[in-house]
């Protein structure tokens, strides 16, 4: 059909098109802009020139064709170069398409392509076209044909050009390289920057990475573009756009990086993706909208891994675009059942404040049992700011018998009208669920805003005790925080190296840790009498709250565990006690006894025991000693066979009462015993066997020193 530039001059510009190509680049017919070792900039795909009298010419670039389910849209530009002396008028030439078939379709000139229908002498002018055609037309069916108004000869038409795509002709981008197009007359560079692909159950979950850069000399707003995923089988689906969508300004020489994501169901495979940018506007009555294509790029082949530890992914919502990483997936023993406890640090690598997301997600273990997570936060933040971290927590609950090879954890979205979407799938198998082990003099530093610190075990203890002893672990704690802050509440729990797992305790810190400050946290657990430690481990997490796993979830009671848990391995105990009473340790406390000595006083029946001690303590390390307490102890055998008097104090530590408690300084002190009958019985009165006990909760004790003394002779 002729179109003629008086007619349908509405709509909006039309790309596709860096520049008008050089009649004399040897280049432009393959499509290649420009090549370096570098970087391949794809310009204008040229169907062939047409002359026109003298060194003027017609040249079509740029033939592309979105197919659809009813029809199919075509777009293609006519570029008029005119080198002769005389103006040329583009009424008097016109366009038709059709198939080579024999089929015709309508050709509309675009409103803002072609400023003018004249072209002057040593100038160019550059048309662009759209048409519907039928939904199984292929690009290499079309023809374009170039007619030009001829009164000289039959019908005054005379056909100068006619142009049909090749076999091998393609306007589809490669991967790698950049798309030079035009929009709205600026000349813009287009690239795929870098992509990423996660899956869940239904659908892959691409994250494509898109730039685009303003080559010209103004700013310019974006028109309406959209972007979908074509598969190798021709289905479009569509993908969200983050930063690159309409009324977006673009600078001059500025590149500006969009997020385009979406969902595309699993069904559809994951091999030979396009890319594809249409632009959509209306016609010019406004009674219908048109959807035009705009550019096609190739996309890299997906590649699932086996496993997401450690790699990035990204994903975004209405706020903005955010960056994922599995640091750590882990099994962890509790109680009779398990804690699958994952570690992901949400990052922000834009350059606005991002608001922390309303996530969830679940565990799908060998893609049959779903296991629902909590979400635990342990930084205290509000925002992301750019380039700034959090690390965020998903847990749930398992038998502890459970056996899996592969795992799945789904992260989702909840959005304020309730409705979750899946964000990102990370993959991982049991093999890689182990827990980072701090060797013995090793420190674990946690670096979450807010409750940053530093953890490393300084001594380990057993209590004896009746019928079970206390294994107790001194564990240090320094706050790298700016500002006075609480210790972040901790889990722990002893294991042996064949997967018995003993439950431990830990006494409580009330008081805020100055910045720099240390504290002693002493942890125990009790062990059947007799017990080898030396293969125990200490597991430390961050204590949790989280959802039960009863069925029914809205009666299901919230339950204890841990998360972000390490393994210590400990130091060895030291066994012996001292053979004397200098600088015993009790830390922070160190104690020395001296000048010990024993009187008795026969009439009355009295023993007293009588010693100056030196009590220290470190006043920079913030701890609670409540439950511990130290115990001086006289023994001697009696004449009875197998009987002892024993005279002992049990004394406080942290206490105000002189009498119940040791102070801090420089002090004397007496144990006084009474009973005649027994005083009488010592059954030589040369030596005796004086012992200091550090004692711990229920009467449990450790010998720190012990030593033979003489009766009635005071030590130096």
């Amino acid at each position: 059909m002729t179109i003629r530039h008086h007619q349908i001059m509405y709509l909006l510009l039309f790309l596709l098109l860096s520049s008008v190509v050089s009649p004399v680049s040897a280049l432009a017919g393959t499509g290649v802009a420009s090549s370096t070792a570098e970087e391949q900039v794809v310009g204008s795909t040229s169907l062939g020139k047409a002359p026109i009298g003298g060194d003027s010419y017609m040249e079509v670039t740029d033939l592309l064709l979105l197919p659809g389910d009813q029809d199919g849209m075509v777009t293609f530009t006519v570029h008029v170069h005119n080198s002769g002396v005389s103006e040329l008028s583009f009424k008097n030439y016109w366009v038709r398409l059709q198939s080579k078939a024999g089929s015709t379709f309508t050709a509309n000139q675009l409103a803002q392509s072609g400023d003018t229908n004249r072209i002057a002498p040593g100038t160019s002018e550059t048309y662009s076209f759209y048409a519907k055609v039928n939904a199984t037309t292929k690009l290499q069916d079309l023809v374009i044909k170039l007619v030009q108004l001829d009164f000289s000869v039959s019908g005054f038409e005379r056909v100068v050009g006619q142009m049909s795509p090749s076999t091998d002709y393609s306007v589809v981008t490669p991967v790698g390289a950049n798309r030079s197009v035009q929009v709205d007359g600026t000349p813009f560079q287009m690239n795929i920057n870098r992509t990423s692909i996660s899956r869940n159950e239904d659908y892959y979950l691409p994250s494509i990475y898109f730039q685009m850069e303003n080559k010209g000399t103004g700013t310019i707003k974006l028109p309406d573009l959209s972007y979908f995923i074509r598969t190798a089988q021709g289905h479009m689906y569509p993908l969200q756009a983050t930063k690159v969508g309409k009324g977006m300004e673009l600078q001059p020489l500025v590149e500006k990086e969009g997020l385009l994501s979406g969902s595309i169901p699993r069904e559809a495979g994951a091999e030979g993706w396009q890319l594809v940018i249409t632009e959509t506007t209306t016609t010019s009555d406004g009674k219908s909208s048109l959807k035009l294509p705009v550019a096609f790029f190739e996309m890299p082949e997906a590649v699932e891994v086996e496993v997401s530890l450690g790699n990035d992914y990204e994903f975004s919502n209405k706020s903005g675009t955010y960056t994922a990483r599995l640091t750590s997936l882990q099994r962890l023993p509790w109680e009779d059942q398990d804690i699958l406890a994952a570690n992901i640090t949400l990052m922000n690598k834009g350059n606005q404040a991002l608001p922390i997301p309303d996530l969830q997600g679940y565990f799908e273990l060998d893609d049959a049992v779903t296991v629902e997570a909590s979400l635990i936060r342990t930084d205290r933040v509000i925002s992301l700011q750019p380039g700034k971290e959090v690390n965020l927590q998903l847990a749930g609950k398992i038998p502890y018998t459970s056996d899996f090879k592969d795992l799945n954890l789904v992260l989702q979205e909840k959005a304020a009208d309730n409705q979750v979407s899946d964000l990102l799938t990370f993959h991982h198998n049991k093999e890689l669920m182990g827990m980072n082990m701090i060797p013995t003099d090793g420190t674990r530093t946690l670096t979450d805003i807010g409750q940053s610190a530093a953890y490393s075990v300084r001594s380990t203890q057993t209590f004896e005790g009746e019928g079970a002893d206390l294994f107790t672990v001194q564990l240090r704690v320094e706050n790298l925080e700016k500002r006075f802050t609480d210790l972040r509440k901790q889990v722990a729990q002893f294991k042996a190296e064949d997967g018995t797992v003993f439950p431990a305790h830990m006494t409580a810190i009330n008081n805020k840790i100055i910045p720099g400050g240390k504290a002693l946290i002493y942890i125990y657990g009790t062990i059947p009498k007799g017990y080898k430690t030396a293969d125990l481990q200490l597991i430390l997490g961050d204590s949790a709250t989280f959802q039960g796993t009863g069925s029914d979830k809205s009666a299901a009671q919230e339950e204890q565990g841990y998360v972000n848990a390490a393994s210590f391995q400990l130091p060895d105990e030291i066994e012996e006690p001292k053979n004397g009473f200098a600088e015993l340790d009790v830390y922070p406390y160190s104690l020395t006894l001296s000048h010990i000595g024993t009187q008795i006083n026969f009439a009355q029946g009295t023993v007293m025991l009588d010693f100056d001690y030196d009590l220290k303590r470190d006043t920079l390390v913030e701890t609670s000693m409540k439950d511990h307490s130290l115990i001086v102890e006289l023994r001697d055998e009696l004449s009875e066979s197998g009987k002892e008097i024993i005279v002992s104090q049990t004394y406080e530590l942290d206490g105000t009462d002189p009498i119940k408690s040791l102070q801090v300084g420089f002090h004397d002190a007496t144990i006084t015993y009474t009973n005649k009958d027994t005083i009488y019985k010592i059954r030589d009165m040369k030596s005796y066997q004086l012992n200091v006990y550090h004692q711990f909760q229920n009467g449990q004790k450790k010998l720190l020193a012990t030593k033979e003394l003489e009766w009635f002779i005071y030590t130096d």
